[in-house]
């Protein structure tokens, strides 16, 4: 595996986690490039820039963070995925401070980008969520919590059509493992509060920007999971669209709780609205 900073390449152990490739405290964007272009990345940007400061970052001085800028992206993005072999990869930008100033460390990794799933079966895992470094929550390393519920996850299951589910201390749910949550009650589109210790992630905003375009209430909740919902949605900007149907959950036992029933016609127009507005805000980057 191959990665480049600020500009020089370095070789990486596969799979690197952003722990490994930068130890100590920094922020990072996950985003998927298929045939040359990403959507939405402006959206990731804006996130990793509001928490810059945070880290002493002045997000003026940065290069690829700066901005979706084609010029700076396109030559770096086309040179990893030649070495890599890659035509589709997911994207990981890293940002760290530097101790004697302002200025970044800034890393671009990639890794193939595995098909997205028509449905996810959901399993509560063990792993709660932790108390966040600041609200709103920063995608911030080295991500431990996150990376235990993952390692957690694979202990049960390798399988790609399954994901954990997180709750917080106090038994709500929270988020998945790599993934947004978001339920249709039959009245109302609900998320997951902000104090449940969940990331304000890039494709959860975007589709709660679509059903509040479409006319539909909203709620954020904290509460355990909803076994009452009619639909559930999982939403990660990796996947193409932005986001696929909940099938089942299953408790820490593994035993089924919840599963969907009938047509869906609500969440799989709402996913068809968030696909099709993310469509039209993809950028030609490689």
């Amino acid at each position: 595996m191959i990665g480049w900073r600020n500009g020089e390449w370095f070789p990486l152990p596969d799979g690197a986690e952003v722990s490994v490739v930068s130890p100590g405290p920094c922020l990072f964007e996950t985003f998927a490039l298929r045939s040359g272009k990403v959507a939405c990345l402006p959206d990731h940007l804006a996130r990793l820039v509001q928490s810059c400061p945070r880290l002493g970052i002045d997000p003026a001085w940065l290069t690829l963070g700066a901005g979706a800028d084609p010029a700076r992206w396109g030559p770096v993005l086309r040179e990893i995925l030649r070495r890599e072999q890659l035509t589709d990869a997911i994207i990981r930008l890293i940002i760290a401070p530097r101790a004697m100033d302002t200025l970044a460390t800034e890393w671009v990794t990639v890794r193939p980008l595995p098909a997205t799933p028509a449905s996810l079966r959901l399993q509560l895992l063990q792993t709660r969520r932790d108390a966040p470094e600041w609200l709103p929550r920063p995608k911030s390393g080295p991500w431990k919590n996150s990376s235990d519920a993952w390692r957690e996850l694979r202990g049960i299951s390798n399988e790609t059509e399954m994901e954990g589910v997180q709750l917080d201390t106090a038994g709500n749910v929270a988020e998945a493992t790599r993934s947004s949550l978001a339920w249709w009650d039959g009245a109302s589109w609900c998320f997951p509060a902000a104090s449940t210790g969940r990331l304000g992630g890039t494709a959860m905003a975007q589709f709660r920007g679509v059903v509040l375009a479409a006319g539909r209430k909203v709620a954020d909740v904290a509460e355990p999971f909803p076994l009452r919902a009619e639909s559930l949605v999982v939403l990660r900007s990796t996947f193409a669209g932005g986001g696929v149907l909940a099938s089942t959950f299953s408790d820490v036992d593994q035993k089924v709780c919840w599963q969907s029933a009938g047509p869906q016609t609500e969440a799989r127009a709402m996913l068809a609205a968030l696909a099709a507005w993310r469509a039209q805000r993809c950028i030609n980057l490689a």
